[in-house]
């Protein structure tokens, strides 16, 4: 169950990474650098966009079976709804598409904002409470420090991400602190998920 839950989870994730790639190759008249990854729902090209987010949502939901598979003890349990709350925000999150930049802030606008914040916070706070847990000496004990380096990642592309309300020169990078954001956190899947499909000690 544990190999297979990992297995699942890279294939989840390598369907998340082409549908980005296609998603930066394709005309959408988007910039890498400014604009949020959000604003491909946005465009004519938002199926891209929600395989992405489905796929996220799959590969942690599996990883978090891995997970429960694999540790033992509360600090799991902890890290295993962590990823329930990722998996429910970026599911959910392509039906309520960010408002068009510019416009008056709508519902769906501020829905979307909640299911962003929701997914980045879970994820980051994940892997600091999994570093944690395997920071006692146990199983996958050796990559604490690789959980807790990935997570001060995403808090520094975090910061950047409010800082960017405040301060033009940032805002202009957006898109490339949002994307900051998205290599770390699928890094740390991809770390997690391969201890799990490889079933390591």
């Amino acid at each position: 169950m544990t190999t297979a839950a990992g297995v699942i989870s890279l294939l989840a994730l390598a369907v998340v990474v082409a549908s980005l790639v296609y998603l930066h190759l394709e005309p959408t008249g988007l910039s890498p650098v400014r604009n949020a990854v959000s604003q491909y729902g946005i465009t004519s090209f938002r199926a891209g966009y929600r395989v992405a987010t489905i796929s996220f949502a799959l590969a942690a939901v599996a990883l978090g079976v891995g997970i429960d598979r694999v540790l033992r003890g509360g600090g799991r349990t902890t890290v295993v709804a962590l990823l329930v709350i990722f998996a429910v925000a970026r599911a959910a999150i392509s039906w309520f598409p960010m408002d068009v930049p510019g416009t008056d802030r709508t519902d769906t606008g501020k829905m979307h904002g909640i299911l962003a914040l929701a997914a980045f916070a879970s994820v980051t706070i994940a892997a600091f409470r999994l570093a944690d847990v395997l920071s006692h000496r146990g199983r996958w004990h050796s990559l604490a420090t690789a959980s807790t380096a990935l997570g001060w990642a995403m808090t520094a592309c975090l910061l950047g991400l409010a800082l960017a309300r405040s301060f033009p020169a940032i805002r202009a990078r957006f898109g490339l602190v949002e994307r900051g954001f998205y290599l770390s956190a699928i890094s740390w899947f991809a770390l997690f998920a391969v201890a799990c499909a490889a079933n390591l000690r």
